[in-house]
C-alpha cells in the first residue's frame, strides 16, 4: 500500500501499510505542505511559515527534527542547500488503458503554489529539483491527481471524455473545502484556490453536458448555480443555452432579464457582449444555437467541447473566463432530492456514489462564523443548539416536517410564553437539515424584547451575508434587500427559520418567492393576514409527556420513586415547558432533594399563582438558589440590549475578574438561564438570554444605569485597545470625555492580539450597544461609533457602518457636542468614499474638516484632509492632493501621530507616482514606512509597503517588488482586507507581464479581477482592468480584453475618476477591432 495524501477534504495522511503519521500536528502540517508542492522543493523559511504561521526563534531547528522523525518513519523527507522536498512518485488517476495517463508526467503540477509565497518569505515555492535526494516513494496524492484529470480533460476533444474526466477529478474530494482542519494563511490561500479550481471543473463539466444534449437535465442546476453567482454572467449563457434547447425559450429571455437586472442594481453594469448576443440569437432561434445531430457533428478544435458553445455567438474567438474566487459549488449526496428534475439521474453523480459536487455556500458574516477572506464557504447552518431534552408533541412534529418537506408557504408555531414553540421548532428543524442540503438560516426576531424587535432590513442584511453577499453588495434600500434575498433562495432548499415573531409586517419581507425553501415561523400571536401552509397553536403539555420533560432534566428514577410529588409539581408549573426545564434543573442541581421539597417550598398562593401566570414562579425558584454573583449577573444582563455577549461582558457586569464572571456564567447556564450559543469568531464561547427570562430579569433589576455606564466604559477601553493594536493610534478627538475602564486587564487580550476578529465576533453587540448608549450616554455612544470604525471598513461592512455612526452622529447633535459631530462626520464622509459616492463625501469632508479648525482641533482637521487629498488624487486634482498632503504632515508629526504621518508621506509618494517620478516617490515611500514601523501596528505599514513595491515594480527592481507585494497579500490575506488583497494580486500581476509570463500575470490579475466583485467597490474592479485586458490581448484574447475594459468604462464615467479614465480609454485604443 502506497502512502496517501487525502488533502481534498478534511486532511488524512496514511503511511505505508496504515501505520499512523509520527511527529503530531506538526509534522501533519509539515507534510501537508510539502505535499501541495510534491516533487519542488520548498524553500526553508515558507515552510516554517506554512507549520506556524509566525516562527519561533527555534523554527530551523525544529523543522529538522520533524524531519527526521518523517524519515525514519519511511516518509522520504529530504533536506536540500534549497529547502526541503516530498520525493514521490504519484500513482497513475488514470485507467491502465486509458490514454490520459500519458498527458503529463510525475511533475508538479502546480496545483498549490503558495508555500513559499502566501507566507510572505522568499520566493516562489518552486525553486527547483531535489537534487540528490532519496529515491522517490510511491504514493497517491489526490490533489495531484485532481490537476491532472483536469489537464487530461483539457487535452480531450470528445465531450463525453471531457465530462468523465471532470466528474472523475471532482469524486476525489472528500468535502466541501480542501485542507480542512488546516488553519494559517498558506493553507487557507491554498484551500482557496483549489476551491476556484474546482468551481471551474463544474463549469466545464457542465459545457460538456450541454455538448452531450444533456441539457434539460443541467436546467435546474444552471438555475441555482447562476443565482448564487449573480455577476457569472458565464453561468447565465449556459443556463440560458439549455433552456433553449428545452423549448423553454421565454424562460431563456426571463434569465436573462433577470441576469441583467442584478448586473445594474448590484454592480452599474450592462450585460457583456457574449451575453447580449446570445439573447439576439434566442429571439431569432439562431440555428447555430441548435445541437447538431449526432451524424452531422465534426471533431471540435482541440480541448473544446463538441456543439457550439454559447459564449462564442456572436464573437470569433472562444473565451473560457476563470471563475471568480470565493465560494465554491457543492452538492452532497442526496441534495437534489426534492428538486424539479427530469426522471433521468442526475448526470453529476451518476455512477459516482458520494460524489461531491461544488456547491455554494456561505457562512455566516457576523459573531461566530470563520473568516470568508481568501477562501470558500459551505452553505449556512445557523441553526442554535437544539434543546438537551424534549418530550412529547409527537403530533406537531410529524405535521411540521410534512409541510416543510413539501415546499412552499410558511408553517406558523404560535402559543403562550414559555409554550416550547422554540424547542419545538429547533426539534423539527434539526431534524430535517438533510431535506434542506442547500443551508438552514435561523434569526431570532426578538417579537418580545422590551428594546424592540428586530428590524427585517438588518435581518435581511445579516442573511445576505450569511448566503454570500458581500459587504458593499448588501443593497442599502431595504425592498432591494427582499428581492435580492428572494433571487438567492429561488428555488433552492434552504430552511428558513423565523423564531419569535412580533407581526406578520416583520415576517413577510424575510419570505422566499418560490417554493423550493422552507419557512418555520414562531410567534405569541396570530400574525393575522400572513398566508401559511401550516399553523398550529400549542397547548399545554398533557401530564405524561410533561412528566417525561421533568424526567430528562431530573432523571426517571427520582421521578419514579415520587410519582405524586412530581404529578403535583406539573401541575403547579402548569405544565408549561420553560417552567418544567426551570424545575427540573433546580432537582438537577438538588439531589439530595426530591419533587415534595420543590412542592412545598411552591404551595403558597402567590408562587402558586405565579406559575400559572406563566413561568415566574420557576424563574424565582431557581433565581433565589443562585450565588450572590450569578444573581447580580442576571440582573445586569436583562438590561443590555445586545443579542448575545462574550465573558468579558459579565466580568464589566459584576466589575470583578475574569474567572469570577466565568464562574457565574456557568452558573446561570446550569441553571438554564442562560444559553451558550457556540464559540465566536475568537473560539469563546458566547451567551443568550431567553426573553422571558430577560423581562424576569429586568422586572428585578428596575432600571440600574451604573450597570449599563460600567460596561459601555469597558466597550469604550477594549475599542480603544483594538484601535490601537490595529493602526498604533487612537482616532483624532476620541477619550477624555468618556470613562474607559476594564474590570480586569485579562479582557484586553482579545482586542490586543486580534482587533479584527474580536469585533468582528461583536459586532451585533457592538451595533446594539451603539443604540443603547445613544439613550444612556451620548458621548460614550459616538466615541464607540467612530472607534469600531476600522472593523466595518475592513469588512466592507458598510450596512453596519452607516447604522452605527448615524447613531453616533445624532446622539452627538442631541448634546451638543461638536467635536463628536465633527468626528462623525469625518466617518461618514469616509462610508461615502468607500460607496464611491464622492460629491456628499467631500461635503461631509469638508464640512468636518471645517468644524474641527473651528473647534481648534489641528489633528482632527488633519484627518479629514487627508481623505479629502484622497478624493483629490483620485480625481485627477494632483496640485490640491500634493498641497494637502504638505499641510497636514507636519501636524500629524507634531501630535505624535506616526500612523497619520505615515499616510500624508504616503499621499505624496502616491501623486509622485501618478507624476510619473517613481524615483522621487520612492524615496518619500521609504520614509513613510520608516514612521509606519516606528508606529509598531501592522496595518499602517502595509499600507505604505504596498506603494513601496509599486515604485520598486516601475524602477525596475522587480525582486524587491515582488518580496513586498507578497508580504501585502499574506497579511491581507489574514485581515479579511478585499481592497487590499486585489491591489497585491494587481502589483504581481504587473510583475508577471514585466517578466514576460503570461499566463502567471491571467492568473494574478484574474483573481485581483474577482476580488473587485467580492468588494463591491468599482474603483478597486476598475483598477485591475487595464492590466487584465494586457494580459488577456498577450494571450491572444482581444475579445475578453474589450469586454474586461467596456465594462469598467460606465463605472469610471460614473465617478468622474478622471486618470483612470484615461488609462482605460488609452488601454481600449489598443484593443484591434
Amino acid at each position: 500500500m502506497p502512502l496517501v495524501f487525502s488533502l481534498l477534504g478534511p486532511v488524512a495522511i496514511t503511511l505505508d501499510g496504515g501505520r499512523p503519521l509520527p511527529g503530531g500536528p506538526r509534522g501533519r502540517r509539515v507534510l501537508a505542505a510539502l505535499a501541495l508542492e510534491a516533487g519542488r522543493v520548498v524553500p526553508a523559511a515558507g515552510l516554517a511559515a506554512a507549520v506556524w504561521g509566525d516562527p519561533p526563534a527555534t523554527w530551523h531547528e525544529q523543522l529538522q527534527n520533524v524531519a527526521g522523525v518523517l524519515r525514519r518513519a519511511g516518509v522520504p523527507v529530504a533536506r536540500t542547500e534549497a529547502g526541503f522536498t516530498l520525493s514521490v512518485d504519484p500513482v497513475d488517476p488514470m485507467d491502465p488503458a486509458d490514454p490520459a495517463g500519458a498527458v503529463g508526467t510525475a511533475g508538479a503540477v502546480g496545483t498549490a503554489g503558495a508555500v513559499g509565497t502566501a507566507g510572505a518569505v522568499g520566493t516562489a515555492g518552486a525553486v527547483g529539483t531535489a537534487g540528490a535526494a532519496d529515491p522517490a516513494v510511491a504514493a497517491e496524492l489526490d490533489v495531484r491527481d485532481f490537476a491532472l484529470l483536469r489537464r487530461a480533460a483539457e487535452a480531450r476533444p470528445d465531450p463525453g471524455e471531457v465530462r468523465r474526466l471532470l466528474h472523475r477529478a471532482l469524486e476525489l474530494w472528500r468535502g466541501p473545502v480542501a485542507l480542512a482542519g488546516l488553519r494559517g494563511r498558506v493553507f487557507e490561500a491554498a484551500s482557496a484556490r483549489l476551491a476556484e479550481d474546482r468551481l471551474d471543473c463544474v463549469e466545464r463539466a457542465l459545457t460538456a453536458d450541454l455538448a452531450l444534449g444533456r441539457h434539460a437535465l443541467v436546467c435546474a442546476e444552471l438555475a441555482g448555480l447562476s443565482a448564487e453567482h449573480p455577476l457569472r454572467e458565464r453561468l447565465v449563457e449556459l443556463h440560458m443555452l439549455a433552456l433553449h434547447r428545452s423549448g423553454r425559450r421565454g424562460e431563456a429571455l426571463a434569465a436573462y432579464t433577470a441576469a441583467r437586472r442584478r448586473l445594474a442594481e448590484q454592480a452599474g453594469l450592462d450585460p457583456g457582449a457574449d451575453l447580449t448576443a446570445l439573447q439576439a440569437a434566442i429571439l431569432i432561434d439562431a440555428p447555430a444555437l441548435r445541437l447538431p445531430d449526432p451524424a452531422d457533428r465534426t471533431p471540435p478544435a482541440h480541448g473544446a467541447p463538441a456543439g457550439p458553445d454559447p459564449a462564442s455567438i456572436g464573437r470569433p474567438a472562444q473565451r473560457r473566463p476563470r471563475p471568480a474566487r470565493g465560494r465554491a459549488h457543492h452538492t452532497e449526496p442526496g441534495a437534489n432530492r426534492n428538486r424539479p428534475r427530469t426522471d433521468a439521474p442526475d448526470p453529476v453523480r451518476a455512477g459516482a456514489a458520494g460524489a461531491r459536487r461544488a456547491r455554494p455556500g456561505t457562512g455566516t458574516p457576523g459573531p461566530g462564523r470563520a473568516e470568508r477572506d481568501g477562501g470558500g464557504w459551505g452553505p449556512p447552518a445557523q441553526l442554535p443548539i437544539g434543546p438537551g431534552g424534549f418530550a412529547g408533541r409527537e403530533g406537531e412534529v410529524e405535521v411540521l416536517r410534512r409541510g416543510l418537506v413539501g415546499g412552499g408557504g410558511v408553517c406558523l408555531v404560535t402559543g403562550a410564553p414559555g409554550i416550547g414553540k422554540t424547542a419545538l421548532a429547533l426539534r423539527v428543524a434539526h431534524g430535517l437539515r438533510g431535506e434542506f442540503p442547500d443551508g438552514q438560516l435561523h434569526v431570532d426576531l426578538r417579537g418580545a424584547d422590551p428594546a424592540g424587535a428586530a428590524d427585517p432590513a438588518e435581518v435581511l442584511a445579516g442573511f445576505l451575508r450569511a448566503l454570500g453577499v458581500d459587504g458593499p453588495a448588501v443593497p442599502a434600500d431595504p425592498q432591494e434587500r427582499a428581492a435580492l434575498y428572494r433571487s438567492l433562495l429561488a428555488d433552492r432548499r434552504v430552511l428558513v427559520v423565523l423564531d419569535n415573531a412580533a407581526g406578520a409586517g416583520q415576517v413577510r419581507p424575510l419570505l422566499p418567492g418560490t417554493g423550493g425553501p422552507g419557512v418555520l415561523v414562531t410567534s405569541r400571536y396570530r400574525l393575522g393576514g400572513l398566508e401559511r401552509r401550516v399553523a398550529l397553536s400549542l397547548p399545554l403539555l398533557d401530564e405524561p409527556a410533561a412528566l417525561a420533560l421533568l424526567s430528562l432534566a431530573a432523571g426517571p428514577e427520582r421521578i419514579a420513586a415520587e410519582a405524586e410529588a412530581a404529578r403535583e409539581l406539573v401541575r403547579l408549573c402548569g405544565r408549561l415547558p420553560l417552567a418544567l426545564r426551570v424545575v427540573g434543573a433546580e432537582l438537577a442541581a438538588l439531589p439530595h432533594r426530591g419533587p415534595a421539597h420543590l412542592v412545598a417550598r411552591l404551595e403558597d398562593e402567590r408562587a402558586r399563582l405565579d406559575v400559572l401566570d406563566g413561568v415566574r414562579a420557576g424563574l424565582r425558584l431557581s433565581y433565589r438558589a443562585l450565588p450572590p454573583d450569578a444573581r447580580a449577573l442576571l440582573r445586569g444582563l436583562a438590561l443590555l440590549d445586545a443579542p448575545d455577549c462574550a465573558a468579558w461582558t459579565a466580568a464589566a457586569v459584576l466589575d470583578r475578574p475574569l474567572p469570577a464572571a466565568e464562574e457565574a456564567l456557568d452558573a446561570l447556564t446550569a441553571a438554564h438561564l442562560l444559553e451558550v450559543s457556540g464559540p465566536d469568531g475568537t473560539g469563546r464561547p458566547r451567551y443568550r438570554m431567553h426573553d422571558l427570562v430577560r423581562a424576569f430579569g429586568r422586572e428585578l433589576a428596575r432600571q440600574d444605569g451604573a450597570v449599563v455606564r460600567r460596561v459601555l466604559a469597558c466597550w469604550v477601553a477594549l475599542v480603544r485597545e483594538g484601535r490601537r493594536a490595529h493602526q498604533g493610534l487612537d482616532y483624532p478627538g476620541l477619550g477624555g470625555r468618556t470613562a474607559a475602564r476594564v474590570p480586569d486587564p485579562a479582557v484586553l487580550a482579545g482586542p490586543r492580539a486580534d482587533p479584527v476578529r474580536w469585533l468582528g465576533a461583536e459586532r451585533d453587540a457592538l451595533v446594539a450597544t451603539v443604540r443603547q448608549a445613544a439613550r444612556v450616554d451620548p458621548y460614550a455612544c459616538w466615541e464607540l461609533a467612530a472607534g469600531g470604525e476600522y472593523l466595518f471598513d475592513l469588512r466592507s461592512d458598510l450596512a453596519g457602518w452607516q447604522a452605527v455612526q448615524e447613531a453616533g452622529l445624532g446622539a452627538a447633535r442631541a448634546v451638543g457636542d461638536r467635536t463628536g459631530e465633527a468626528v462623525l462626520l469625518v466617518g461618514l464622509g469616509r462610508l461615502r468614499t468607500c460607496r464611491e459616492e464622492w460629491g456628499p463625501a467631500r461635503a461631509m469632508l469638508s464640512a468636518g474638516e471645517a468644524l474641527f479648525e473651528e473647534l481648534g482641533d489641528a489633528h482632527g482637521a488633519a484627518y479629514a484632509g487627508w481623505l479629502l487629498s484622497y478624493l483629490a488624487r483620485i480625481q485627477g486634482r494632483l496640485d490640491e492632493a500634493a498641497r494637502r498632503c504638505r499641510r497636514i504632515a507636519p501636524v500629524f508629526e507634531a501630535a505624535g501621530d506616526r500612523y497619520g504621518q505615515a499616510h500624508a508621506l504616503r499621499g505624496t509618494g502616491q501623486v509622485l507616482l501618478a507624476r510619473g517620478e517613481p524615483e522621487r516617490a520612492l524615496e518619500v515611500l521609504r520614509e513613510a514606512l520608516a514612521v509606519a514601523v516606528l508606529g509598531g501596528a501592522a496595518w499602517p505599514r502595509m499600507c505604505v509597503l504596498r506603494w513601496v513595491a509599486d515604485a520598486q515594480r516601475l524602477l525596475g527592481r522587480l525582486d524587491e517588488a515582488e518580496a513586498g507585494f507578497g508580504e501585502v497579500l499574506a497579511f491581507t490575506l489574514g485581515s479579511g482586507d478585499l481592497a487590499g488583497q486585489s491591489a497585491a494580486r494587481i502589483g504581481l500581476g504587473r510583475i508577471a507581464q514585466d517578466r514576460g509570463d503570461t499566463a502567471g500575470a491571467l492568473r494574478h490579475l484574474r483573481e485581483a479581477d474577482a476580488l473587485g466583485r467580492r468588494s463591491g467597490q468599482s474603483l478597486v474592479r476598475a483598477l485591475a482592468a487595464p492590466p487584465l485586458a494586457r494580459a488577456l490581448l498577450a494571450s491572444g484574447d482581444a475579445p475578453a480584453a474589450r469586454a474586461v475594459l467596456e465594462e469598467t468604462l460606465s463605472s469610471c464615467r460614473r465617478m468622474n475618476a478622471r486618470p483612470l479614465l484615461a488609462q482605460l480609454e488609452s488601454a481600449l485604443a489598443d484593443v484591434p477591432g
